[in-house]
């Protein structure tokens, strides 16, 4: 059952949201006159199929390429990060900084059907959610309304219309709460405790888990590897368990994260 938000504090989420910057905004229902489509249109075969391939363009563009020489794999990867990317930052500042989880469930959901749309993420209803008071809780709110609804339903997507294996969007999925969980604490760090505790809450999920884990970092070569908030670096690292695809770019090397780079620790691109 959803909560309601104290007078104003939707409207503060939004406020501080839109500070943080990058992969973290979120809009209230979007006012008529905008692109915003729900969630499942976002997903709908058409509507993918063309972002991946103007995504698939743009990066061809980037690295000098045509567009049809690029593995469309490594456009899907881009275009499923990104999107992975918004529902994790949203969901860990909201439950972190304003002990709030908007629903974002997929019915709940709306965005911009395109690559750079009007409306990267949005809800209808932002004063529908639950309040965390507890890494537990919000824990547990995110693996049910993200994990077990959008997320999932965003790797099924990709899965059909990008005929990328389950592995791959998984991992890909993984790494990115990953990233958020480290944009966040450096963002906020004085709220770096907490960012640490719900990410290792989160990381111990079976379905979260499925696509990376800490590594001692005595078993892994320099430079592979990635830092979680936390975790101490020297003792250990997370390395997901697929490739994103991402070094079939031209002078793109592997991600200090990839399955790979313990392998082949030479191609791994130095984390910045």
């Amino acid at each position: 059952m959803t909560s309601t938000p104290a007078p104003g504090a939707a409207a503060g989420l939004v406020r501080t949201l839109d500070g943080l910057g990058g992969f973290f905004a979120l809009a209230a229902a979007p006012p008529d006159g905008t692109d915003a489509v729900p969630w499942a249109d976002v997903l709908a075969g058409p509507a993918l199929r063309a972002r991946f391939e103007v995504v698939r363009t743009i990066l061809a563009d980037g690295a000098g390429m045509p567009a049809d020489g690029l593995d469309p794999k490594v456009a899907v990867s881009a275009v499923q990060v990104g999107l992975a990317s918004r529902l994790w930052s949203v969901a860990l500042a909201s439950a972190v900084l304003h002990s709030w989880l908007p629903d974002l469930s997929s019915t709940s959901l709306l965005a911009s059907p395109v690559h750079r749309g009007q409306v990267p993420l949005a809800v209808r209803d932002l004063a529908a959610g639950y309040a965390v008071d507890s890494p537990e809780e919000a824990a547990r709110r995110i693996v049910g309304t993200v994990v077990g609804s959008s997320l999932r339903d965003l790797h099924e997507a990709c899965a059909r219309e990008g005929r990328t294996p389950p592995r791959v969007l998984v991992s890909n999925s993984t790494s990115s709460l990953v990233g958020a969980l480290r944009v966040l604490s450096a963002r906020r760090p004085e709220h770096a405790g907490r960012v640490a505790e719900l990410g290792n809450l989160l990381l111990a999920d079976p379905a979260v888990r499925a696509g990376g884990d800490l590594v001692p970092a005595a078993d892994l070569p320099p430079g592979v590897g990635t830092t979680v908030p936390g975790v101490d670096p020297a003792e250990q690292a997370f390395v997901r368990s697929g490739c994103c695809v991402f070094y079939h770019l031209p002078e793109h090397g592997l991600c200090p994260d990839c399955v790979l780079a313990p392998v082949h620790p030479g191609r791994v691109t130095e984390a910045h």
